[in-house]
């Protein structure tokens, strides 16, 4: 009589991860720099002008956005090595 559970399981294609040449990035460096940069400039900006929020949310929101520009440059940078 056969033994049908002793026989190995048929195990079915699986493709690779992620195709020759290409790499995954593990998280983008834009994000985290532009947080960053935001937190400086929001720290820098309401002790320069003694705690006034309206000067020290507009500075916060240049120094996010320099942060992205800046970290979205890295990334580029990154892509092509």
């Amino acid at each position: 009589m056969a033994r049908s559970h002793h026989r190995r399981k048929h195990k079915h294609f699986q493709p690779p991860a992620h195709t020759a040449g290409q790499t995954k990035q593990k998280g983008k460096a834009a994000t985290v720099i532009a947080v960053a940069g935001a937190v400086v400039a929001f720290v820098i900006s309401f002790s320069a002008t003694e705690g006034n929020l309206l000067w020290s949310i507009a500075v916060t929101i240049i120094g996010a956005t320099m942060g992205y520009y800046i970290g979205n440059r890295f990334d580029k940078s990154d892509i092509k090595k």
